[in-house]
């Protein structure tokens, strides 16, 4: 597989996120117009990356901007967020002059999975059927959250998603979600509560992860990485394709 198709793959799996938030809470939708892919996630209307859109091409965010802002809005979403894969200024352009401002910048990672052969230790306990909410709960801990909006918009199990978490003496600790495309491995929601941080747990679920993918005949694995779970992954062995753009709509 060449080094084009690994890069688009962690772009592209934004869409498998989407339908997995819009489909991860009772009231979630999702919202598909001229190319554009809209998570509408009421259950979690201060939380941008709940209520996440990608795009195909900019003519197609262009024409569907005002249709989805106006599926927000009528939601009673109050921030949502639009990914802007690298290099698209005209993109970040036309989102700044609607009022969107920009928020992060995750990296866009990616490796084939051929070649990996690394078995998660047996000293930590790993659940693979955990309970559905347990994945929002760790979210709204792990990035210091008020409130559980994650642990609504994520309180059901969305079709296709395989759940881990880890358990330090009998508690959840750190969660992760697996969701396959095609034969791509997309790695979503990884958190590890404050008290849990650094000691690993991340590392052994993304390795349980990464072998059942593997498994079941996905042949590569993307992600989009924070700055505190970047380590992790350059450890692993995947690749830094550049960052991504999260543009911000927030209504105070």
């Amino acid at each position: 597989m060449g080094d084009n198709s690994l890069e688009q793959l962690p772009y592209v799996g934004l869409r498998t996120f989407c339908r997995a938030l819009a489909q991860g809470s009772e009231d979630g939708r999702l919202v598909e117009v001229g190319g554009v892919t809209a998570a509408v996630v009421p259950a979690a209307p201060d939380r941008s990356i709940a209520n996440s859109v990608m795009y195909d091409s900019v003519a197609g965010l262009e024409s569907a901007l005002d249709e989805i802002a106006h599926a927000y809005n009528e939601a009673g979403v109050r921030a949502w967020t639009v990914w802007v894969p690298q290099h698209d200024r005209q993109g970040a352009q036309l989102l700044e002059q609607a009022g969107h401002k920009l928020d992060g910048e995750p990296t866009a990672m990616a490796m084939e999975l051929k070649n990996f052969d690394r078995t998660p230790s047996s000293e930590i306990q790993i659940d693979e059927h955990p309970e559905p909410g347990e994945l929002g709960r760790l979210n709204d801990r792990a990035y210091g959250f008020e409130g559980d909006q994650f642990a609504h918009a994520l309180a059901l199990r969305p079709p296709g998603m395989h759940h881990y978490s880890a358990l330090l003496d009998g508690v959840p600790v750190a969660c992760l979600g697996a969701i396959d495309d095609a034969r791509d491995c997309g790695i979503y929601f990884v958190a590890t509560a404050p008290e849990a941080q650094g000691r690993g747990f991340a590392t052994q679920l993304m390795l349980r992860a990464l072998m059942d993918a593997r498994g079941r005949d996905c042949l590569t694995t993307s992600l989009q990485a924070t700055k505190m779970g970047r380590p992790i992954y350059d450890r692993l062995g995947y690749r830094d394709f550049g960052q991504l753009q999260i543009w911000e709509r927030r209504r105070v």
